[in-house]
């Protein structure tokens, strides 16, 4: 029996001693296996234009495609002068030279050794000057090269210019001094005389304000905060008399809750006159910084606080899991667990320096399973961590029942951060199975994430020719323009949709996952002969369903569609007439479908609620209530591992788009130059080509001009007035060609100047206002309107009230008043030629 008892305890023993000695294996394996993020180490590099410290510089480990670097812009000060400030942050800095290199970096100009500086306390001071090599008023690339003690080369990206009365030291004491008011009701009176107050200002949020809210509202009005970072100053574009500002800072409000902090974003856009500055546009965002204390959640509810709106709720299908970005840091809740993790941001309570609070990044979640898992991309530029010092996409696993985070593939760039981030929104999409799928060029690509696999899906995509589903799910894209495919990247699964004999077939838009598409006859496809582009007259128009398959179609007697746009659940579509007679396609009114698409219902939701002092604040509105006494909070660690996860992919060219460039960098990618200057006219921003040409500006243009050296012309039997106009043009740039030979071998308006102006870039600019074409007419670019089939005359000239036009037609330079100008080219749909210097 004694013998029995010992034989059970010894094996007792020894379970538990197993037991007790694999969770200490299993722990230690774990903590070995796990780590913290990174800290950031690159040295931050400022530069200054008098006593003003300016463009903060964050460090890249990899050389760049010069031409989109476009974060800022400095000025030299006389003598070809710039301040340099470099915070070393405890780095040993080994070598310190400077390249001046073309806009689109494919020239060296200047490559300079930086020997003579001030060090101390971490801080490096030089005054630097670039050589008598540069134009005036000219944009440069400067690259700062700084080699660290580690050998690791970094470079710092920034334009420069050498203004010739820029009045860049007025512009930057507006500024600072505008921001320094706001915190000051009583200093702040004299801010009233540049703003502009009315209805589309909203006075009901300090999270979004604007130079159309009140003055309490621009002077925050009872909240009082208290700024505990000094404003960084970046300077995004410059012109003689105008020009775009940001301020990043962080302010504080005490409140019942304790200290709560709040990241601050300013945008100025002003113009200067020797009488007084004037401010054209203003806005402010104000974001609170989450942070998962108990004070953050009450009745089913988690308090976000004072947010401009920028914040994201995702959620799983059943609802018991959400995720949420709060100032560019995402967090995931369970509700069925009640734990909440913190599973990114560059900043943090350990790690708050001017490099982790560089915003030049985002998150994307793309998928919550059932378990509450997360795969997310960070993209943009990488503040810390693995990938410090690189513009990339990181794709990231969050096992929520280890609590980990797991990097799953990297996918290093050259482009710009906010240029990536652009080409990231328009597709990225990870599926079950670990594809993950993005576009780079015009080419789709499969990575797979589980072997780091790289195939290529389809090759030579038009920029444009493809359209993606709003969650990106489903892209569709020509295989031929009689074959439509529609690819599931959830399930890989790809369908050919076919056109007719003799048809094309192009895709229109995703109204949800619903595809539309339109075909068109080839009989009835037009040549337009002023720009030689085809127009494809849609006679059907189909919404199809990967599932379903067409479940709407849209056709009408004599009318074509050459256009859709999406809003809500309602299809705009543009359409022509054809007269059955003639043959002949004309404009006719837009009509309208409304689809019967279910909205997906939230389960979770974000809403606004409305305070005394606070205004409104951001708050997600949960399924079922939470008890915060009781929550979990953690913070995931990282999975350490073996080899690397990068994996690199071609870029591929932007030669054929444009880039528009709004507030805060790239707003989007257009083949049109038509669209790309509507789009830059819309939010006052620049349109760039990939040399780094400046093909429009929305800037304050001077009050009057004409192109005096344009003399007034007839048309002849010999010569009608597209050729007069053609011929006038490119004599006034010094080439001589007979356009009217040319038009009548058929040869488009947009060839012709081609094929003459090699030195310059030809723009097609149809359905763009007069107010933006005058933008050339003020650069002496005069603009080609057509004013009928075989029509034509040149815009040269305006001012305050008239357009000057030579018009060939009548033989005479005259004006006619902008309103009627307006309305006459707006009825002959706005066609306009013009062209920019390549530089």
């Amino acid at each position: 029996m004694k013998k029995t008892v010992l034989k059970i305890f010894i094996i007792l023993v020894v379970f538990f001693a197993t037991i007790i000695i694999t969770a200490n294996i299993i722990n230690l394996e774990s903590n070995d296996m796990t780590s913290e993020m990174a800290e950031a180490s690159l040295p931050v590099v400022s530069l200054s234009y008098g006593e003003t410290v300016i463009n903060p510089l964050y460090g890249y480990l990899n050389d760049m495609d010069i031409s989109y670097m476009r974060g800022s812009i400095t000025p030299l000060s006389e003598g070809r002068r710039l301040g340099v400030i470099i915070d070393t942050c405890g780095e040993i800095i080994s070598d310190f030279s400077f390249e001046v290199r073309s806009a689109d970096g494919s020239r060296l100009i200047e490559n300079t050794q930086v020997t003579g500086y001030e060090v101390k306390d971490n801080k490096i001071t030089s005054d630097i000057t670039i050589k008598d090599l540069i134009e005036l008023n000219k944009e440069y690339e400067l690259i700062i090269k700084l080699l660290l003690g580690d050998g690791r080369m970094v470079r710092y990206y920034t334009r420069i210019i050498n203004p010739d009365e820029y009045y860049v030291g007025e512009k930057l004491l507006y500024v600072r001094d505008f921001t320094d008011k706001t915190f000051n009701k009583v200093l702040a009176g004299d801010l009233t005389k540049y703003l502009e107050p009315n209805s589309q200002g909203d006075n009901t949020s300090f999270g979004y304000v604007n130079i159309h809210s009140s003055f309490d509202q621009v002077t925050w009005g009872d909240l009082a905060p208290l700024r505990v970072t000094e404003p960084q100053l970046t300077i995004k574009e410059l012109s003689p008399l105008t020009g775009s500002f940001i301020t990043d800072f962080y302010v504080s409000l005490n409140d019942e809750d304790g200290i709560s902090y709040y990241r601050v974003r300013e945008f100025f856009r002003i113009r200067y006159s020797k009488e007084r500055m004037y401010l054209l546009d203003y806005e402010r965002t104000m974001d609170r910084v989450f942070t998962d204390e108990a004070s953050a959640y009450s009745d089913g509810v988690i308090m976000l606080g004072i947010n401009s709106g920028n914040e994201q709720l995702s959620e799983s299908d059943d609802g018991n899991t959400i995720t949420f970005t709060s100032a560019g840091r995402l967090y995931t809740y369970s509700l069925s667990e009640n734990k909440i993790a913190y599973l990114f941001g560059f900043y943090d309570r350990f790690n708050e320096d001017m490099r982790t609070l560089n915003p030049d990044h985002d998150i994307k979640v793309i998928k919550i399973d059932e378990t509450g898992s997360v795969t997310f991309l960070v993209y943009g530029y990488m503040s810390r961590g693995l990938h410090e010092g690189e513009a990339g996409i990181t794709a990231y696993y969050y096992d929520a029942s280890v609590n980990t985070i797991e990097e799953l593939a990297y996918i290093p760039s050259t482009h710009a951060p906010d240029l990536l981030m652009d080409e990231v929104e328009e597709l990225s999409y990870i599926n079950s199975d670990g594809m993950f799928y993005m576009l780079a060029g015009s080419t789709f690509y499969g990575i797979d994430t589980r072997s780091h696999s790289v195939s290529v899906i389809a090759e030579n995509i038009e920029a444009g020719s493809f359209r993606v589903s709003e969650n990106n799910r489903f892209i569709a894209y020509n295989e031929s323009d009689s074959v439509l495919l529609l690819n599931n990247l959830d399930t890989g699964k790809v369908i050919k949709i076919r056109s007719g004999y003799n048809e094309t077939v192009t895709p229109i838009s995703f109204i949800g996952e619903d595809l539309i598409y339109g075909t068109a006859k080839k009989e009835d496809i037009i040549k337009d002969r002023t720009t030689g582009n085809t127009i494809a007259p849609m006679y059907e128009v189909v919404i199809y369903n990967a599932l379903e398959g067409r479940v709407m179609s849209y056709e009408r007697e004599n009318i074509y569609v050459i256009s859709g746009e999406v809003n809500g659940n309602q299809i705009v579509l543009k359409r022509m007439e054809q007269d059955p007679d003639t043959g002949e396609f004309f404009e006719t009114s837009d009509d309208q479908i409304v689809n019967s698409l279910d909205e997906a219902s939230t389960k979770n939701m974000i809403e606004t609620v409305a305070t005394e002092k606070y205004e409104k604040l951001t708050e997600i509105k949960l399924k079922s209530a939470n008890d915060a006494s009781s929550m979990k909070h953690l913070s995931p660690k990282y999975v350490l591992f073996e080899g690397g996860r990068t994996i690199h992919v071609a870029e591929g060219s932007l030669e054929d788009e444009y880039v528009v460039y709004g507030k805060y960098g790239a707003d989007s990618l257009y083949i049109s130059a038509a669209n790309a200057v509507k789009r830059a006219y819309e939010i006052s921003g620049v349109v760039m080509n990939y040399r780094g040409d400046y093909i429009y500006k929305k800037i304050s243009r001077s009050r009057k001009n004409q192109i005096m050296a344009v003399k007034e012309a007839a048309a002849d039997e010999d010569r009608g007035s597209l050729a007069v106009c053609l011929d006038t043009m490119l004599e006034y740039e010094g080439y001589v060609r007979n356009s009217q030979y040319m038009l009548n071998m058929g040869t488009s308006v947009v060839d012709i100047l081609k094929d003459a102006l090699t030195d310059y870039e030809v723009l097609d600019l149809t359905g763009c206002l007069l107010d933006t074409v005058l933008y050339y007419v003020s650069l002496d670019i005069p603009v080609l309107v057509m004013s009928g089939e075989d029509d034509a005359l040149l815009l040269i000239g305006y001012n305050e009230t008239n357009a000057v036009v030579m018009n060939p037609l009548e033989g005479s330079i005259y004006k006619v008043g902008l309103s009627e100008s307006e309305e006459w080219f707006m009825e002959n749909g706005n066609r306009f030629l013009t062209y920019v210097k390549k530089e």
